[in-house]
């Protein structure tokens, strides 16, 4: 997903829509920042709110005890039992990243990956396409179709979990496949799918 600046008017709150840990964000930019933790972090059950100081004690009146942020700050995020384990994860998850240089440097090898399938769907001659605007173009999914035979879609995807390259069947809204490509996806992965997918346009032009 692109990060976006929507407005409730015009004075509304900014919104950052992304995937969380995908590129470097200035946090002091937003008031509160809400995100899973799934996909690039951790195991679905952890949820982690950055909230700047100002903020916190001013929940809404009605506002359940366990949801005003006031009671997390005050009870140092432990005022209910926490999701041990997927807390765990995370912090394997964060120090695997600090060992490859930090966010930054996961952000360019991000980056590079996308690169290299977004050039493979591009170099295809029109076999395959991208539907998504270059401007709006995410580094993490990477939605693609045949779309002159789109009946090839399916012994394609069949043909790739032949391979080891799994999932790859498109939102249900949308159709047509999508390479999810989070930071745990090594560029291997991407030469495999790649080399597939010139194989398959050869096969079937």
């Amino acid at each position: 997903m692109t990060c976006r600046q929507q407005r409730a008017g015009k004075e509304g709150p900014r919104l950052l829509q992304r995937i969380f840990f995908v590129q470097v964000v200035d946090v002091s930019k937003f008031g509160l920042i809400y995100a899973g933790a799934q996909k690039n972090i951790g195991i679905a059950g952890v949820t982690i709110v950055i909230v700047r100081k100002d903020l916190v004690g001013n929940a809404r009146e009605g506002t359940p005890t366990m949801l005003d942020y006031k009671t997390m700050a005050d009870s140092n995020s432990l005022y209910n039992t926490p999701p041990c384990f997927g807390i765990y994860m995370c912090g394997l998850v964060f120090k695997h990243l600090l060992d490859q240089g930090g966010l930054a440097a996961v952000q360019e090898a991000n980056r590079a990956k996308a690169k290299v399938l977004y050039d493979a769907i591009e170099a295809s001659e029109g076999f395959f396409q991208n539907p998504v605007e270059v401007s709006a173009r995410s580094a993490m999914n990477v939605p693609f179709t045949i779309p002159a035979n789109p009946e090839l879609e399916g012994p394609f995807m069949q043909e790739a979990a032949e391979r080891g390259l799994v999932t790859l069947k498109g939102h249900r809204s949308v159709g047509g496949m999508r390479a999810s490509i989070y930071n745990a996806m090594p560029v291997e992965g991407i030469v495999s799918l790649v080399e597939l997918m010139e194989d398959f346009a050869k096969r079937h032009s």
